[in-house]
This record gives structure tokens, sequence and C-alpha cells, in this order.
């Protein structure tokens, strides 16, 4: 990540201040769309996005409030989160991806009356592009559990500060860029 290849210092301020703007309007776009969807099951009456009355605004604070600190509890209760995501990715993301777009066309090509006549080389491509799909996600899966496997000692308690390289000591980031010099001295 950007973040290990800069040295500590102004530049570095900079880039995580960036990544910390990034993130947050990343989070703010994402979470409306969560947050007003939470607020549309929990109180039906009161979700509309043009109701101004108190009981709307205070349903949707607490279903934003709600929202913020599930993902900080979320965020810091998993200490290898970085895994936890790789894990989640390789398991999740060649169904959701490829998988599942295949089988809604077949679903759908199945049902339809007027359907166009599927190509000769359409179906093995589908058939080649399911069994990648599949060999990715089982390959996948087994590495990130084995990574999570080969780093289980280092990661930690739920909420205890982690030493990844953020921070300007040569214990905690005697690797990190700029740094050698230092550490060398000390």
């Amino acid at each position: 990540m950007i973040d290990q290849a800069i040295a500590f210092g102004p530049t570095f301020r900079v880039a995580a201040a960036c990544l910390f703007i990034h993130i947050y309007i990343s989070y703010l776009i994402k979470g409306i769309v969560v947050c007003q969807a939470a607020h549309s099951m929990v109180d039906p009456e009161f979700s509309s996005s043009a109701d101004r009355s108190p009981r709307s605004w205070f349903g949707w604070s607490a279903v934003v409030l709600a929202v913020l600190v599930a993902a900080y509890f979320a965020g810091n209760l998993v200490p290898f989160f970085g895994d936890a995501v790789n894990l989640l990715g390789a398991s999740f993301t060649p169904w959701v991806c490829w998988v599942l777009p295949i089988v809604f066309f077949w679903r759908m090509y199945s049902v339809a009356s007027d359907r166009p006549p599927v190509g000769r080389f359409e179906r093995p491509l589908m058939t080649a592009e399911v069994v990648l799909a599949c060999t990715l996600m089982v390959f996948g899966t087994v590495f990130a559990v084995q990574a999570l496997c080969r780093k289980w000692e280092t990661y930690g308690y739920p909420f205890e500060c982690h030493c990844e390289d953020v921070w300007k000591t040569c214990a905690c980031s005697g690797s990190h860029v700029g740094m050698e010099e230092e550490c060398l001295l000390n």
C-alpha cells in the first residue's frame, strides 16, 4: 500500500489525510444507501427522505449512529481485518460476480418465450467462466485460510493496539521506508 512506500514526514501525513478523506467520502456515499434501507425496514412510515418530522429525523439519526457503531466494532473487533477481507473476497466475489450472473441469465433465458439463440461459443465460454470462478473460489479461500493460520500468533486480541508499520518507532516500523538508518543508530 502507499503508506508503506512513503517515509514518515510531511508527505506521509498528506497521503494519510488524502486516504482518510477518500475513505470518509466512500463511507458517506455507501452509508447513506445502507442507512436508508435500514431506516425503511425499521420505521417504514417515517422513512421517506421528504419527511422532515422530528420522528423521521430521530429514526434516521438512530439508524446512522447504529451503523457507525457497528462499523467501528466490526473494524476493530477483528484484529486481522485485512486477512478477513481477503477470506471473504476469495470466498464470495467469484460466486457473486461470475457465477450468479450466469445463473440469472440461464434462469431468465429458460422462461423467456422470444429468446434469441445462444451462440455456439457462448455456452462453452460460460461453462469455462463458471469453472474458473469455482477454481478461484476454492484456491483463493484455501490460500486465505492458510495465510490466517500462518499469522494467527501475531494478531493479538480485539481492540488491542497493533503494530502495523504505521508508528515511527524502531520496534514497530523498523523495516518502513526511511527508518533503516535511524534504527541502525539505536
